[in-house]
C-alpha cells in the first residue's frame, strides 16, 4: 500500500504560476500535480476553469463549472436576454448548492449529501474580487457543502465551496470543489490558495468593466422607461375613474327621475283600477292576460310579479326589472344585462322580479 501524499505546502516553491492558452487569466497551482487552466464560453460570460490532480490520483481540486449559466431575475426578462441567460429569481447559496450537488453528482454510486455551513473566507474573497472588477452594488452569499460517493471499492469524500452573487438584475453562481479518498478539509487551504491567486488579464478586465458599465446604463434607461410608462398608466387610470364616477352620477340622476315618473304613473293607474275593480271582476278573471296586455300597451307599462306574489306595474321598454327592497324603486335593463354592469349600484339591495305580461 503506497503512502498517501500530503496536501500542497504553503511554501512558494510548492506552487507554480499557470496561464490559460488564451492568456485570459493566471493562477498558482501545486507544483508536480497534473494542472490544467482554460477558458470555456457557454454564454455571455467566459468561464475561467482550472483542475489539478495529485500524482497518486487520490485527490482532485477544481475551480468553476461551465454548466452553470448566468441568471436573470424575472422582473427584467421582458426587456431581452443575452444568449444562454436563464430566467430565475435570485437564489442564495445555502439553497442553490444542495440542489446543484444533487443534480450534478446525485447519479454517482453511493451518493450522500453531508452538512451545509457558511464560508467566511470565500465571502471575503468574492467581495474583494468583485470590487477589483469594478462592481459597486452587489449581494453575496457564500457557503460550503460536504458529500460522499463510491468510486469502485473506495469511498470518496467531497467538499464544495460556492458563492451566489447578485448584480441586479443579473446574478451568477461560482462553484469550487475537492474530491479525495482522504480528508477534504486538509485540502481546503490549497483550494483557497488557488482561488485567491487567480488574476484576470488587465486588458480582459477592462473590457469586462466596460461591458458592465454598458449593461448598467442600459438597465437605468430601461427602469426610466418603466417609470415613465407607470406614470402614464396611473394618469390614464385616474382619468378613467373620474369618467366612470361621472357616468355613475348621471345614471343615478336619470334613474331617480324615472323612479319619480313611474311612482306617479303607478299611483294614478292603481286609483283607476280600484274604482273599476268591482264592475269588471268577472270579465278580468276570464280574460285577465289579454286585457292586461291591452292596458299595458295603452299605458306603455308592463306587469311584474315580485317574490311574494305581488303584482306591480312598471314602465315598458326593458327586458329585466329590479326592485329595491328599501324603498320600492325600480331599475330596468336591456337583454341579459344585470346590476353588476351598472356603476354605483349594489346588486344586493335589489330583487329581480318576474315579467308577467
Amino acid at each position: 500500500m503506497h503512502e498517501r501524499l500530503p496536501p500542497p505546502s504553503a511554501a512558494p516553491q510548492a506552487w507554480e504560476m499557470i496561464t490559460d492558452a488564451e492568456q485570459v487569466f493566471t493562477l498558482a497551482m501545486p507544483r508536480g500535480w497534473r494542472n490544467r487552466a482554460w477558458v470555456q464560453r457557454n454564454g455571455p460570460i467566459p468561464h475561467q476553469l482550472a483542475t489539478t490532480e495529485s500524482p497518486d490520483g487520490e485527490t482532485a481540486l477544481f475551480l468553476g463549472d461551465p454548466t452553470i449559466p448566468q441568471f436573470c431575475e424575472p422582473s427584467a426578462a421582458m426587456f431581452g436576454l443575452q444568449p444562454g441567460t436563464v430566467v430565475q429569481p435570485y437564489t442564495s447559496i445555502e439553497h442553490f448548492l444542495p440542489s446543484y450537488a444533487q443534480h450534478r453528482f446525485g447519479g454517482l454510486p453511493g451518493f450522500r449529501l453531508g452538512a451545509m455551513a457558511p464560508s467566511p473566507e470565500l465571502f471575503q474573497w468574492t467581495g474583494q474580487a468583485l470590487q477589483r472588477a469594478g462592481a459597486t452594488q452587489m449581494w453575496i452569499t457564500s457557503g460550503r457543502l460536504s458529500f460522499a460517493f463510491d468510486e469502485g471499492p473506495r469511498r470518496v469524500q467531497a467538499l464544495l465551496f460556492g458563492s451566489s452573487v447578485s448584480l441586479r438584475p443579473i446574478w451568477m453562481v461560482h462553484v469550487y470543489g475537492i474530491t479525495t479518498v482522504g480528508d477534504p478539509e486538509a485540502f481546503a487551504p490549497a483550494l483557497l490558495e488557488m482561488l485567491t491567486s487567480l488574476r484576470t488579464n488587465p486588458a480582459i478586465l477592462e473590457r469586462q468593466q466596460q461591458e458592465r458599465a454598458r449593461s448598467a446604463a442600459q438597465h437605468q434607461a430601461t427602469m426610466a422607461m418603466i417609470n415613465q410608462g407607470t406614470a402614464i398608466l396611473q394618469a390614464n387610470h385616474q382619468q378613467n375613474m373620474a369618467t366612470l364616477r361621472g357616468m355613475a352620477a348621471n345614471h343615478q340622476a336619470h334613474m331617480a327621475s324615472l323612479h319619480e315618473s313611474h311612482a306617479a304613473h303607478n299611483a294614478a293607474w292603481q286609483s283607476q283600477q280600484a274604482s273599476q275593480a268591482a264592475a269588471h271582476h268577472a270579465q278580468m278573471h276570464t280574460s285577465d292576460d289579454s286585457h292586461r296586455r291591452f292596458l299595458n300597451a295603452i299605458s306603455e307599462e308592463r306587469t311584474v310579479i315580485d317574490g311574494e306574489g305581488n303584482s306591480h306595474q312598471v314602465a315598458d321598454g326593458y327586458d329585466r326589472y329590479f326592485r329595491r327592497r328599501s324603498d320600492g324603486s325600480w331599475i330596468g335593463t336591456r337583454d341579459h344585462r344585470d346590476l353588476r354592469d351598472i356603476p354605483g349600484v349594489n346588486p344586493n339591495d335589489y330583487e329581480e322580479v318576474k315579467i308577467k305580461v
